[in-house]
């Protein structure tokens, strides 16, 4: 690492913030890597692929951005018990539970995101009535064969 000044800087800062589970803290508390990265004087993607370029770390940082995520519910939540009762308060924290609930989502779906639980189920009617037809003849060709005979 002699020729990267930079990353070597960087490492230390984050060794001087206290590591990488500091980085987590932060992140699971609601700041965001781009302010990470600004505190640290370098760009929000350098300091994203570095940390992403470890296993572990990139584990740990999954973890806190789900953390994240329960904060942002925590956040909106607090926001609706909080509101005052006047419409221009109650429409502003709309949106802001709203913001809370899309970036809730957007750290961890599986919890948050809102599920879409139809089913569809398709049916072809024509194909239905053509096999009808076809039942019906063949019903008709067998009575005249026995009428017939």
């Amino acid at each position: 690492m002699t020729g990267r000044p930079i990353l070597r800087q960087m490492l230390a800062d984050i060794e001087k913030l206290g590591g990488i589970e500091k980085i987590c803290e932060k992140i699971s508390e609601g700041e965001s890597i781009a302010s990470i990265a600004r505190d640290l004087g370098v760009s929000r993607n350098f300091l994203s692929s570095t940390l992403n370029k470890d296993p572990s770390q990139k584990e740990a940082l999954r973890l806190a951005r789900k953390a994240k995520a329960e904060h942002y519910a925590d956040e909106a939540l607090k926001l609706a018990d909080q509101c005052d009762e006047s419409p221009n308060a109650i429409s502003k924290m709309r949106e802001q539970v709203s913001v809370r609930k899309w970036l809730a989502s957007a750290h961890d779906p599986d919890q948050y995101a809102q599920k879409n639980n139809t089913t569809a189920i398709q049916v072809n009617v024509g194909d239905l009535h053509l096999n009808a037809l076809k039942k019906i003849r063949s019903e008709d060709a067998e009575d005249a064969q026995t009428t017939d005979s």
